[in-house]
């Protein structure tokens, strides 16, 4: 099986769940745009980062990791209850981080390890069905 033909992993729980949210968030912001002009800005962030998570954009993925954890810590003290809603989206995307970064897997070489070459391994392990392994690492 080559590496075009495996399925599509498709996108995880956790950044479904965090995209739900935001777009319940971002229809608030939508609604509050006639009296706060800037939730304009609010609502294109949060179309930004639906986007990216969803398609698995990097940058985005760590933008939003900054951003929300400054909105933890922002909101911390003045509403804690939205600071823990944060919290759980910060928890539920870094939970899905192997999406973004599928290098980081189970089952990979350690970082800095120098990988074996083809040669170095008995003939019958030189072919590897590499969707059945991602499937076992899921």
């Amino acid at each position: 099986m080559t590496e075009s033909s495996c399925p599509s992993p498709g996108v995880p729980w956790q950044i479904w769940i965090a995209v739900i949210f935001l777009g319940l968030e971002g229809i608030g912001n939508l609604l509050s745009i006639p009296a706060q002009p800037a939730a304009a800005t609010w609502l294109a962030a949060k179309i930004l980062f639906i986007t990216g998570l969803i398609l698995g954009w990097r940058l985005v993925f760590i933008w939003f990791l900054a951003e929300g954890g400054l909105h933890v810590l922002a909101f911390s003290m003045q509403a804690p209850f939205i600071a823990f809603l944060n919290l759980v989206l910060v928890l539920l995307v870094v939970s899905a981080r192997r999406y973004f970064f599928p290098e980081l897997g189970r089952g990979s070489p350690t970082a800095g390890a120098k990988k074996q070459t083809s040669g170095t391994f008995a003939p019958e392990f030189k072919e590897v069905d590499r969707c059945a392994l991602d499937d076992c690492f899921r």
